[in-house]
């Protein structure tokens, strides 16, 4: 699904740009304070009844949302919305394109990407292809350090992680234990996947085996950095989802995926993964 992005018309476009700079630096400023923003850091003539008009389109629009009379930028639009861009970016650039079939045995291929949405969008998109041709006994197993977000999917995103899940077994172990990735873990065990915390893997990149193939999941230091802050501070009694779309949509720094096809290995992970889960 596409941002609506045709909510901003040629007529106001000026006056939602400042609102949006204005709420990306400060979240739930009342409509005064968005004004005086405008009006005084911005340099803008537009009136007060030109601020609040426009705040409640992009209300109606769902590109803010409003609560006790503040407004901040909906999370959920500026998701959508660096999906879509990100999506465009993978798709120009021809790295979305790669299909895991055309993998020749005991052969490697290794892309980079400008994000870790464009890392995931890749891998979904692959993981649904493959999911058409697997059959019902199939076991994948992922390694991850820190639980996969799938609360940052669009709808189009999630019926096609639906489709891949409803195929053969899947496992995950997970180094990491904070909170957040309790949360994840438990949303994947709702797609009947079996997960185990606390485990020592993936501290060098995240894996997935699925079918004969490895894929390798090495994210940049900043991305690292930055995704692990986020689960970091859940550990202080509060989740915080907005800065996780932030970290996920967000952040830029290459991500380098290495995909192998070797039969062997791929059935040496799958059996030292299911070790524990007895």
């Amino acid at each position: 699904m596409s941002p609506k992005l045709s909510s901003f018309s040629a007529s106001s476009s000026e006056v939602k740009d400042l609102i949006l700079t204005v709420l990306s630096k400060a979240e739930h400023l009342s409509a005064k304070s968005v004004f005086e923003s405008i009006r005084n850091d911005h340099g803008s003539k537009i009136t007060y009844q030109g601020v609040h008009k426009a705040l409640r389109s992009m209300v109606a629009h769902g590109v803010l949302e409003r609560d006790s009379a503040r407004y901040a930028i909906n999370s959920h639009w500026l998701s959508e919305l660096n999906l879509f861009v990100s999506k465009m970016e993978a798709r120009r650039s021809g790295r979305a394109a790669l299909d895991f079939g055309e993998i020749k045995n005991d052969t490697s291929v290794t892309l980079t990407y400008n994000s870790y949405l464009e890392s995931l969008y890749a891998l979904l998109e692959n993981m649904d292809r493959d999911a058409r041709v697997r059959s019902a006994d199939d076991v994948s197993v992922a390694h991850w350090y820190h639980a996969w977000p799938v609360t940052c999917v669009s709808k189009k995103e999630f019926e096609q992680l639906n489709r891949v899940m409803r195929v053969g077994t899947r496992y995950a172990l997970g180094n990491q234990d904070t909170a957040l990735d309790e949360v994840l873990s438990d949303l994947w065990r709702g797609f009947d996947a079996k997960v185990q915390l606390g485990i020592p893997c993936a501290t060098h990149c995240d894996l997935l085996v699925t079918g004969d193939k490895i894929v390798q999941i090495y994210l940049s230091p900043p991305v690292r950095k930055g995704i692990g802050q986020v689960f970091k501070s859940s550990n202080t009694g509060k989740i915080d989802f907005s800065s996780l779309y932030s970290c996920v949509f967000g952040l830029k720094g290459n991500v380098k995926v290495i995909i192998t096809q070797n039969k062997q290995l791929a059935d040496e992970i799958r059996l030292e993964t299911l070790e524990y889960f007895g």
